[in-house]
């Protein structure tokens, strides 16, 4: 059985409350069994600092998966941290960015996703590093 929005909300709220995390602008509860659990976007604007709360995040959860995602518009890319909080429910933390033809997910189509590995985060935050 899902975790209701309360369960999933305070599940959220204690993950926020042990650890130092960056600050989010929005949080998305999904209650039907559809994924994540919880999707919410980091209140960064910058990719250094989108990278950079990201991978906070990533030392945080388990069952970890990073994902680029290319918005319908195919105007931006969204980097996303998916993973698990220590109640078992799915986060999705993301951050936007401006859409490339050199940089992270230049080869994806509108809506396309794929897998990317940790050390593109690492990368990315490092300023001056936007593209790979």
């Amino acid at each position: 059985m899902s975790a209701t929005v309360v369960e999933q909300l305070d599940s959220l709220r204690a993950h926020l409350a042990a650890f130092e995390l960056p600050d989010l602008c929005s949080v998305n509860v999904v209650t039907a069994s559809g994924e994540p659990g919880v999707s919410a976007q980091l209140a960064a604007h910058h990719p250094p600092q989108i990278a950079t709360g990201l991978l906070a995040w990533a030392d945080t959860l388990t069952d970890l998966t990073i994902e680029a995602w290319r918005v319908p518009s195919g105007d931006s890319v969204h980097l996303s941290v998916i993973g698990r909080l220590p109640e078992g429910v799915t986060v999705r933390v993301y951050g936007g960015l401006a859409f490339t033809q050199r940089g992270i997910g230049a080869d994806l189509a509108p809506e396309g996703s794929a897998t990317v590995p940790l050390a593109v985060l690492r990368h990315l935050a490092i300023p001056g590093e936007v593209t790979l």
